[in-house]
């Protein structure tokens, strides 16, 4: 996925989620969140195609590094399931409850 701006790269999840490793850029939010850092795919800095070509290339060579990326990202894409980010708002709002109703400090 190749952008200079990214809201929320759902594409990245719909392709980890399928086993295909990605190649992204590395802009100013969402990919980088995604793909921890490069952990689950390559990340090459925005607006460097030649980057972004050597990272698609060592995809295709590096057959260790393929088979890596495609077993462990459906686990990755997993965790931003719409499941578990809601049970993690639901926990969100019970921890702020828990504390609103002992009297602790609101932020």
């Amino acid at each position: 996925m190749a952008s200079r701006y990214e809201g929320f790269g759902v594409v990245l999840l719909e392709a980890l989620a399928c086993g295909a490793p990605v190649v992204a850029t590395d802009c100013p939010s969402g990919p980088g969140e995604i793909l921890a850092g490069g952990r689950y795919g390559m990340l090459t800095p925005v607006g460097d195609p030649p980057a972004l070509a050597a990272a698609m290339a060592r995809l295709l060579s590096d057959g260790d590094l393929a088979r890596r990326l495609r077993a462990e990202g459906p686990g990755r894409a997993a965790e931003f399931s719409i499941e578990r980010t809601a049970d993690q708002f639901l926990e969100v709002l019970r921890s702020l409850r828990v504390r609103a109703s002992s009297g602790g400090p609101s932020r």
